[in-house]
């Protein structure tokens, strides 16, 4: 599989078409935009036999090389029910067939996504959250509370496990403004660079 350079096509689904869900296992890159993974549901249990003590460390790496606060597995073409984030206090940690048990109030909060990069777009989430997964061993059942950055992560996380990306959730005139405002910043980037080289 190609590695995908985000900023070569600014991160569109124009055009998706799904077919048959392509579980890569190879490298951990993210794939493009109209990539199955990212619009289905992860299905896959994830102790299957996976090395996932080796497999966290390389999506951990990606994901802050990216300059990230979370990565699911769809983003790197998986169908694995987990993903992995950097916690406020716990710091980076691997997550496992969560599950969200309750929310309290709301929260109006611009969000980014590094499947499509420097496209921010305030989103409505719950500001707290109970959560339950399950740690790499399989075994260490975690059940705690995240608020602020930690419960919207975990949640953004989330949706991308049930296929759902940020992109989905908002109206279109939303996104038609992050869409132009991004733009307008690729623009400038590239004035800028064009006058650096003369």
């Amino acid at each position: 599989m190609k590695q995908y350079n985000p900023y070569d096509k600014y991160s569109s689904s124009d055009g998706l078409v799904l077919d048959t869900l392509v579980v890569d296992d190879g490298k951990c890159e993210l794939v493009e935009p109209s990539h199955p993974a990212l619009h289905k549901r992860a299905s896959l249990d994830p102790f299957d036999g996976t090395d996932w003590v080796e497999r966290e460390k390389e999506m951990l790496d990606l994901m802050h090389g990216k300059l990230g606060v979370g990565l699911a597995s769809p983003q790197i073409g998986s169908s694995y029910n987990m993903f992995v984030m950097h916690h406020s206090i716990l710091g980076d940690i691997g997550v496992y067939n969560p599950t969200v048990l309750e929310t309290e109030g709301k929260d109006l909060i611009e969000e980014g996504c590094l499947s499509w990069p420097l496209l921010y777009i305030p989103i409505s989430r719950p500001e707290r959250i109970k959560v339950s997964y399950t740690k790499n061993d399989g075994e260490t059942i975690v059940e705690t509370w995240m608020d602020g950055m930690d419960a919207r992560c975990f949640l953004h996380e989330v949706d991308h496990l049930n296929g759902v990306n940020f992109i989905d959730i908002v109206s279109e005139f939303k996104l038609k403004r992050a869409k132009e405002k991004r733009d307008k910043f690729f623009k400038k980037m590239s004035r800028s660079a064009k006058r650096v080289k003369s």
